[in-house]
């Protein structure tokens, strides 16, 4: 597959497994993507985010000091695509919130996880042109 999407875009990485969360991060600079974080924290997440050019992101949904759901409020405001990447499922709060996420449960491979965000960030490319 090809990652012209990921290539040279800044994606937020918000886990709180630090082993999850590098092994991430590592896959999309392997796919030379620039990496937001990562961030354990939904606060420090959101402050990272603020003037951020980020293409989209890859989310637990539960970081050390709770729920991701601000945080994916926030990214969802501002149109960008979001990769779920959880132990324990979706909770209803963010199902509801967005009916259609892409989910994916823990182990994932990153590769997946990118594969998917880079046909989100397409898919949003060719909408808005």
């Amino acid at each position: 597959m090809t990652y012209r999407h990921i290539k040279g875009a800044t994606v937020l990485v918000a886990e709180d497994n630090m082993l999850v969360a590098l092994n991430i991060a590592l896959a999309l600079e392997d796919r030379e993507a620039r990496v937001l974080g990562p961030c354990a924290r939904v606060s420090e997440a959101l402050q990272m985010i603020e003037g951020a050019n980020i293409a989209g992101a890859i989310l637990d949904v539960d970081l050390i000091d709770g729920p991701v759901t601000p945080l994916a409020q926030a990214l969802i405001a501002k149109g960008l695509p979001i990769v779920f990447c959880t132990g324990v499922g979706l909770p209803a709060e963010l199902k509801a919130l967005i009916p259609n996420a892409e989910v994916f449960l823990k182990p994932t491979e990153p590769e997946r996880l990118i594969d998917k965000l880079n046909q989100m960030i397409s898919s949003r490319m060719q909408a808005s042109s």
